[in-house]
């Protein structure tokens, strides 16, 4: 079964991850429109990867790799998730 909306952060020193899975173009467009509103809100330009398993499903991975950003950089996650209406990570 394909994910949708699942949410999972990686975290290590001065890096921080956080992958967010969609199984349709609605999520995945939803996603997207997300990560634009906070990075414009909060002035932070993370670097964003789509990877697509097919045409319809893949995840986007929100990455902070700078050292000491790591503040900003959950702050950024906890925005997006709440915009996103995920209240929790998967395990």
């Amino acid at each position: 079964m394909k994910r949708d909306m699942c949410a999972d952060v990686k975290m290590e020193e001065g890096y921080m991850r956080l992958s967010i899975d969609f199984s349709n173009d609605e999520s995945r467009e939803k996603i997207s429109n997300a990560i634009t509103k906070i990075e414009k809100s909060m002035k932070l330009f993370p670097s964003v990867i789509r990877r697509n398993i097919d045409p319809h499903c893949g995840n986007f991975s929100v990455e902070f790799g700078e050292p000491g950003g790591s503040r900003e950089a959950g702050v950024f996650f906890e925005e997006l998730m709440k915009e996103l209406g995920i209240d929790h990570c998967s395990i």
